[in-house]
């Protein structure tokens, strides 16, 4: 199995599984919730969040959640797909091979490594992930 490739994720890709609500896999109210659990959490741990990367955050769905849980935090946005980089924004990257130049308190990563390959995957997950 291979990666699937930055091309994949075009705008007929996003047009069909976002943007039209017949085909699209997007569930705005599951974002909600998991979105309201993840910050109860963190604020119950006490975790202070002030920088949130989202790592392959396609059309931003976590952004207004997250300033709506935490409103001083920044939400940095990283996106493999040309399209989403050119119409929101966000900086290019691949969760197999990004590095940020400042830490951050909260990373989501949410749908992205079901796409990769098996080898693609182990050069993703975070050293202190073993």
């Amino acid at each position: 199995m291979q990666s699937a490739p930055p091309t994949t994720f075009d705008e007929a890709y996003y047009q069909r599984f976002y943007f039209d609500k017949k085909t699209s896999v997007v569930d705005p109210a599951h974002v909600e919730r998991l979105s309201a659990f993840v910050a109860a959490y963190l604020q119950y741990l006490r975790v202070p969040v002030r920088r949130v990367l989202d790592m392959g955050c396609g059309i931003g769905l976590w952004r207004e959640l997250i300033a709506r849980h935490f409103p001083a935090a920044s939400y940095h946005g990283v996106e493999i797909s040309d399209y989403l980089c050119q119409r929101y924004g966000w900086e290019r990257g691949s969760v197999v091979d990004y590095s940020a130049s400042e830490p951050f308190d909260l990373v989501i990563c949410q749908g992205v490594l079901p796409y990769l390959s098996p080898p693609d995957l182990q050069r993703a997950r975070p050293p202190w992930a073993a």
